[in-house]
């Protein structure tokens, strides 16, 4: 087996480039991600992701993190407490969402969502219903 090493992003910069493993956003930096993310994506504490593209995987975010979603964002989500996403008005979030901290929908989310913390659905947000829920409770979202 081959490990692959992390990604790991110690200073402010712009990624254009791919990222197909696990992408660590070190304390205090701020990426702008232009490419796919696929992977785990960990944004640390006071650190921003700016993601201009979609993301597949599991993002966590840190307590004082903050990520701003334009495209999809595909996986497991969970924002601590004390941690901020938003979801700008063509991005999507349908996986499940752990909300500790704050979740700002300005697009679109899905329906999985659990967390003490606040869901913020702005005006001209959807929450989508999924397509299909199978017997084990795993939701399906076509299209």
């Amino acid at each position: 087996m081959v490990e692959v090493p992390d990604t790991t992003v110690s200073e402010d910069c712009i990624i254009d480039v791919p990222v197909d493993n696990t992408l660590v956003i070190e304390p205090g930096v701020n990426a702008i991600a232009r490419a796919p993310i696929s992977g785990t994506v960990e944004v640390q504490q006071d650190s921003v992701l700016d993601a201009r593209s979609d993301v597949s995987g599991t993002v966590h975010l840190s307590r004082g993190a903050r990520a701003v979603f334009h495209g999809r964002a595909n996986g497991t989500i969970n924002i601590e407490a004390g941690a901020v996403m938003r979801l700008l008005p063509k991005a999507t979030a349908l996986g499940t969402l752990i909300v500790d901290g704050t979740l700002i929908n300005e697009g679109t989310r899905g329906v999985n969502v659990s967390g003490s913390g606040t869901v913020d659905d702005r005006e001209g947000s959807t929450v989508r219903q999924p397509n299909k829920t199978l017997s084990d409770g795993s939701m399906v979202y076509e299209g």
